[in-house]
């Protein structure tokens, strides 16, 4: 069950769990010395009925047991001394506990970074981007449990019945026997259980990882969901997710509770044998009063750490499920790093390919075996997705990318790869750049060193030397959340400010950075949400290039940008390439005309080669692609020139280009990444209301809660009654019975309690937890259709890692208080009453300070150690969500860091963010003892409180020395319910942060409040005068800091009709609105003045599902859910036949593609399309498109990726779309080539 190599990660685990096992075991001598110790403080009350027996049948007690009155004094000190270290026990172990277990996750969490940057930004070949942030997140943190206390109690269970057993041997042997026997059938029961749970278990937490991970994908891609009115569907989906889960942990729970209640059957059951045993031995003489009182008390301790050791199993059992998961990814393996070192100049670098091939690696499961048919996930870096092609391997197989490439690099040249969507090129520069390793064939790199060449295979060379040697810039490189400053000082950490406002200058967005407030300092969100396309693109291009490199290769590098800034940083590629070895993969073939090196790639294999002069005098592919392009350029001859719009619009097109704000994204300045579930009313509930706000959404499941409570009730009155019925048959035996029981009925109501006790567990705990778990997924669906409501406009810049802890890591902490606290409160507080009721009738001198007791137990110490924890639970919450969304940016941005050499220093940040946790964790854990401890202390003091009133009380009028023992076995019985309202305030702390969170999200104002119901039949939409901020966006009444502000108007008293049945062309450069234009005709936002019509009608007053009927938009992203084609075609149209959806995909040009799967339309694209390449992604999107069939249509730069054949044949689409339907089209680009065929042309 458990993997030895947990014990090995970090030094000194061993001892600090042997150390928490020694506290145990004190804190189990000093119970032992309070019960000899306490028996002798009541020898008084003793004495007088161990003499109603006589002189024959007396049996002496032992010597440690004949206290006389003038020893009280010793005694007392005694006991106090024994409380003291109790406390100081309780203290010690709750420390030793955490510190191992901190220990453990700190290096687990060190080790599985390490592994992923082994593994490199190739890593979602193997795994799921989700399921390393869970394993790095909840999935270390479920491995707590087992160090802090399933494997402590594991050593201390063993260790106490054997202690116990030599205690008890010397005052009686059957009954030591007896006690001993039984102990080890908890054992069995915890062997037997765990073999039947390990495999459920490990479906539990495969069940949880992919709920959570298909929240992600729908969280990334919730514009989407929501553009095809698509949200709801994939609610239900989510939601059927939530139940399926629900209903598996149910299946875990009945497991649970199955072996809890057996064990607590064993445990109770064996005590009342113990005493049942003590009990002849007491009635054969064979033992006395005093005696039988020692082992009463004791009987229970026999069995308590086994059955607490059978709770933490099941907790435990959840940290071994994780653990078998995270080693499943330190197993998976890694590729074979080389020992050469590049020293070259810089001049002298060149590059030879050989006939080179390249077969993508399988994934890896839960268990760490291949898992086939999903390979070739790749990440979002502009790595291709081409082993899905027709370069496809036999089925079964590892699908081929790239065959028998061979070509050269010269340093001083620029080389070109052209050639169609997944034909390989980024595969080839992946390789060429270390991202992808374990290729064939030989790709060596060529240099002087000391004036002498050499040559060296580019397996053979270390990864670090590697990476300083090669810069790759994707067509979606990765920006890190935090400041301009810091992603620019990854690619060389020693810059100056000189040189970082160099590099921007080189990529032309050093005009957007000056005009920021903050300068290089300005905040990069998330994802860099608060950039646009373009500006992105242009930082990552200047970060590349301080990099330094002697070879450059950009992917896809200008692919976001605008004309004029594409020629820039054209311009600066070839200066770069005057004394650089540079590659430059590009579709646009007009970028690759003054190449000096042109290579064309189709199907995995490099099939021409040559100046541009030389490819198109051979008549070839190349020649068919650039005769292509001409078809573009020419699309549109012949028609009337587009007409430009309004002079009003036209007068903005004077504004610098760098005076832009991000497309739709405000200004970066004011940005603030706290997320819809940080700061809100919510976020200051005191505790009082947030109490009453969680009761509220229990509504019509208060009968299940009611009935936990009854089954609670009675079978915790059956727990303290046990060893109080015990007592009644030995005091019945020396005739002095209680209540009128007998010997036999008191026997009789012993056993019975035993038996019920194991029943009303099993009912009071599935009724908690049947009536928590439902909840628990109905706040999932609460956080979701929250999360649908305020998309996308106030999910920018939120934390993705963030919100998936929201929905599993939090939502599961609300569990303790609808399991572990409503019921629990209303069970403490009828069983006191009860044992108020009870001992009124035994003896009513002894309820004050039952009361009293109880009130210190119930109220004074958790109100005490609440306000003691005060926000430390929000601090690990936060502490909590910040690194999980540090996880998910830095995996989502591996290959960067990689790159860039970054690992150490990222690593490092993470780290230090996990030491913070730790840190609070052990302050929580540290508070923890300490009011453990005092929980202990009170019960001690009452029950030794109780024995002086006792002793006090002898000889009053109406009160008997029976009664009076009866009272006090009873008091220091009763603490069990309340004690466990002490505890509550450590585990309610993050539980009410979590809480907090979760209703911060619910309670969050949308940007846009959809409440229409208009459906009148498209006529158009038009702006009227509207002039529109982010910063005026944010509601009045809106708590989220998320949204971007500015103070700069992006658009200005703006007049657009939209034209019917015909293309407007919107243009201009980055950074204008021209996205913003596109949102606000789909209410993403509403404007501050002006209106938004359709049909004539102000846009807030139609009916949103039907208007998303009429209108789609496809934006700069195209965003594949993890699924098949088909999956992702069928949210435009969940109806479409496969002939409606072959249709769309020869709209699109990709039909050919997908029948050349060997899964067609079943084919699996991978988390974030991953297993596609970018022109792929991009076609499937249009294809969408097309099949949603929508009167207006909105392009966001449809053909940014796509090669200049697919390029043509998409705009030929687009304008057939206009020109022979009912549909309005509206489409933003760069491209000159794209606004040829647009009837109007709006420039900004």
């Amino acid at each position: 069950m458990v993997d030895k190599r947990l014990f090995t990660l970090a030094p000194g685990v061993g001892r600090l769990v042997a150390a928490k096992v020694v506290c145990l075991w004190v804190s189990l001598l000093v119970d032992i010395a309070f019960v000899f110790t306490l028996v002798g403080l009541l020898g008084q009350l003793l004495l007088p009925l161990t003499l109603l027996r006589g002189t024959s049948q007396t049996v002496d007690p032992p010597a440690s047991m004949q206290w006389q009155p003038s020893d009280y004094g010793y005694l007392t000190i005694l006991l106090l001394f024994i409380a003291l270290i109790k406390y100081l026990a309780i203290r010690a172990a709750a420390h030793f506990g955490t510190e191992a277990a901190e220990r453990v996750k700190f290096a687990l969490r060190e080790r599985l970074y390490r592994k992923m940057l082994a593994l490199g930004p190739a890593y979602s070949q193997l795994v799921r981007t989700s399921d390393v942030v869970q394993s790095a997140g909840e999935g270390i943190e479920q491995i707590q449990s087992f160090f802090d206390r399933f494997l402590p109690q594991l050593f201390f269970s063993i260790l106490a019945p054997l202690t116990l057993f030599v205690v008890l041997l010397p005052i009686n042997v059957p009954a030591a026997l007896v006690l001993l026997v039984c102990a080890p059938l908890i054992v069995a029961i915890v062997g037997l259980i765990g073999k039947r749970t390990s495999k459920i278990f490990m479906r539990y937490w495969g069940k949880y990882t992919d709920m959570g991970a298909s929240f992600l994908d729908d969280l990334q891609g919730l514009e989407t969901l929501k553009a095809f009115d698509a949200d709801e569907r994939a609610a239900r989906t989510m939601n059927y997710k939530a139940e399926s889960f629900r209903v598996m942990t149910m299946k875990v729970l009945q497991i649970q509770l199955q072996s809890l209640s057996a064990m607590d059957l064993v445990a109770y059951g064996g005590t009342a044998a113990g005493i049942a045993v003590a009990f002849w031995q007491f009635a054969a003489g064979h033992i006395g009063l005093p005696a039988g009182l020692v082992i009463i008390l004791l009987s229970a301790s026999f069995f308590l750490p086994l059955r607490q050791l059978g709770t933490y199993f099941h907790v435990a059992m959840n940290g071994m499920t994780s653990t078998r998961r995270i080693f499943a990814l330190l197993d998976a393996p890694e590729a074979q790093q080389g020992r050469e070192e590049i020293d070259a100049d810089d001049d002298s670098l060149s590059v030879v390919f050989d006939q080179v091939g390249y077969v993508y690696p399988q994934p890896i499961k839960a268990d760490g075996k291949m898992r086939p048919g999903l390979a070739g996930q790749s990440d979002q870096t502009g790595q291709s997705g081409e082993q899905v092609r027709q370069g496809q391997s036999p089925a079964g197989k590892a699908p081929v990318a790239l065959q028998g490439v061979s070509f050269r690099m010269e340093p001083g040249h620029l080389t070109a790869l052209v050639g169609s969507s997944g034909s390989g090129k980024s595969t080839a520069a992946a390789i060429l750049a270390g991202t992808l390793t374990g290729y064939s064939g030989s790709l060596t790199l060529h240099y002087d060193q000391l004036g002498m060449a050499k040559s060296c295979e580019l397996r053979d060379f270390k990864a670090d030397s590697l990476i300083r040697t090669v810069t790759l810039v994707c067509a979606h490189s990765h920006l890190f959340a935090g400041t301009l400053r810091e992603n620019l000082l990854m690619a060389r950490p020693s810059a100056t400010d000189t040189q970082l406002w160099e590099a921007l200058a080189l990529a032309h967005i050093d005009g957007f950075v000056y005009r920021q407030q903050a300068g290089l300092d300005m905040p990069i969100a998330e994802g860099a949400s608060n950039l646009s396309g373009g500006q992105r693109q242009r930082i990552a291009i200047a970060r590349a290039l301080l990099h330094d490199g002697s070879i450059y290769i950009f992917d896809e590098a200008t692919s976001s940008v605008d004309p004029s800034s594409e020629a820039l940083i054209l311009e600066s590629i070839h200066e770069l390439a005057r004394h650089k070895t540079v590659l430059m993969i590009t579709h646009r073939l007009a970028n690759a005309v003054d190449a000096d090196r042109i290579v064309v790639f189709d199907q995995g294999r490099a099939i021409e080669a040559g100046s541009h002069q030389e490819l198109m005098a051979a008549n070839g592919r190349y020649w068919e692609l650039y005769r292509a392009q001409e078809a573009v350029e020419d699309l549109g001859e012949g028609r009337q020139a587009p007409q430009p719009l309004s002079q009003k619009a036209e007068a903005m097109d004077g504004r610098d280009e760098e005076a832009g704000q991000p497309e739709d994204a405000g200004d970066p300045e004011s940005l603030d990444q706290s997320g819809p579930a940080g700061q809100s009313p919510a976020a200051d509930l005191g505790n009082l209301a947030l109490v009453k706000r969680l009761l509220k959404e229990v509504g019509s499941l208060t009968p299940i809660m009611l009935a936990a409570c009854i089954f609670g009730v009675i079978g915790h009155m059956s727990a303290i009654f046990l060893p109080v019925f015990g007592l009644f048959a030995f005091l019945a035996q020396l005739g002095r019975p209680v209540w009128g029981m007998g010997t036999g009925s008191a026997l009789l109501a012993l056993a019975a309690c035993a038996l019920v006790r194991g029943l009303m567990r099993y009912g009071e705990q599935y009724m908690n937890h049947n009536m928590a778990f439902r909840l628990l997924a109905l706040f999932r669906q609460k956080a979701f259709t929250a999360l649908r409501r305020l998309a996308p406009a106030k999910l920018s810049g939120a934390g993705k890692g963030d919100l998936v802890a929201l929905i599993t890591t939090d939502v599961e902490l609300l569990e303790i208080f609808f399991a572990h606290t409503i019921s629990p409160v209303l069970i403490a507080l009828l069983t006191t009453v009860l044992c108020v009721l009870a001992l009124a009738f035994i003896s009513p001198w002894y309820v004050p300070l039952l009361v009293l007791a109880h009130l210190v137990m119930g109220l004074v110490v958790p109100r005490l150690f609440a306000s003691n924890l005060q926000g430390i639970g929000k601090q690990i919450r936060r502490v909590s969500a910040a690194l999980d969304a540090r996880v998910l940016d830095d995996m989502r941005g591996l290959g960067e860091i990689i790159r860039f050499g970054q690992g150490k220093n990222r690593l490092s940040q993470v780290l230090d963010r996990t030491r913070v946790l730790w840190a609070r964790r052990a302050r929580l854990s540290r508070k923890n003892g300490n009011f453990e401890g005092i929980s202990a202390l009170v019960v001690m003091v009452s029950t030794v409180a109780a024995a002086w009133l006792g002793l006090v009380l002898i000889g009053q009028e109406g009160l008997s020395a029976a009664g009076s023992l009866v009272a006090i076995v009873l008091i220091a019985s009763s603490f069990g319910p309340t004690s466990a309202l002490s505890a509550l305030p450590a585990s309610l702390t993050q539980t009410f942060a979590s809480a907090r969170r979760m209703f911060a999200l619910l309670d969050e104002v949308p940007a846009v409040e959809e409440r229409g119901s208009g459906k009148p039949a498209y006529t158009g939409m038009a702006l009227e005068a509207v002039s529109f901020s982010y910063d005026s966006a944010r509601p009045a009444n809106s708590t989220d800091s998320t949204m971007p502000s500015s103070g700069h108007q992006v658009l200005d008293h703006f007049d657009l009709t939209v034209p019917r049945q015909a293309i407007l062309g919107i243009q201009g450069p980055s950074g204008r609105g021209k996205s913003t234009v596109l949102k606000l005709l789909m209410r993403y936002w509403d404007p501050q003045q002006g209106r938004v019509s359709f049909s004539n009608q102000p846009l807030p007053q139609i009916d949103a599902h039907y208007r998303r009927k009429v209108q789609t938009l496809m934006s700069q992203e195209t965003y594949l859910f993890d699924g098949s084609i088909r999956d992702n075609l069928l949210l435009a149209s969940p109806g479409a036949g496969d002939q409606d959806l072959r249709r769309a995909l020869g709209q699109a040009s990709v039909l050919d593609l997908i029948d050349s799967l060997p899964h067609g339309l079943q084919t699996n694209v991978g988390e974030l399309g991953g297993r596609m390449s970018e022109g792929e992604r991009q076609r499937i999107g249009l294809a969408r498109i097309f099949l949603r069939e929508a009167q207006l249509v909105l392009f966001d730069e449809p053909t940014s990726r796509l090669d200049a054949l697919n390029e043509a044949v998409i705009l030929q689409s687009i304008k057939r779309l206009a020109d022979g339907g009912n549909t309005d089209i509206v489409m933003v680009s760069h491209r000159p080539s794209a606004m040829r065929i647009a009837d109007q042309v709006l420039t900004l």
